[in-house]
C-alpha cells in the first residue's frame, strides 16, 4: 500500500456487498434510517442531499497518479473539518477520538 501523508479522512465508504453480507435486516434498516436522516438534514441545510463520489482503493497501481492530480488541483491536504471524526480500529473495536472541550 502507498504511503499517503496528508490524506484527509473526509469520507466513510462502505461496500454495498459488505452491507448485504455482514449486516442483518435490523442493522440494514438502522443504516438506511441513519443515511436518510443525514440526507434530510443536509437538504434542510441547503446542501445536496445525496452526492456521488469516485472511490479509489489505495492499493490500486495507479493511486499515486490520482494523488498527484488531486494535489495539483488543491484537493489534497490535512486541513481538519470541524464536524469530521477520525477513528481507529484497535483489536476489532472502533475507537473514536476524545471529544474537544
Amino acid at each position: 500500500m502507498i504511503d499517503l501523508p496528508g490524506m484527509e479522512m473526509k469520507f466513510t465508504v462502505i461496500k454495498n456487498a459488505d452491507i448485504e453480507e455482514y449486516l442483518d435486516e435490523g442493522e440494514k434498516s438502522d443504516l438506511s434510517r441513519l443515511l436518510w436522516k443525514i440526507g434530510r438534514l443536509r437538504k434542510l441545510d441547503g446542501k445536496v442531499a445525496e452526492q456521488t463520489h469516485l472511490v479509489i482503493s489505495t492499493d490500486e497501481s495507479y493511486v499515486q497518479k490520482v494523488v498527484d492530480i488531486l494535489k495539483e488541483n488543491g484537493h489534497w491536504g490535512s486541513e481538519q473539518v470541524p464536524n469530521q471524526l477520525q477513528f481507529q480500529i484497535v483489536d476489532d473495536i472502533l475507537v473514536l477520538p476524545e471529544g474537544k472541550e
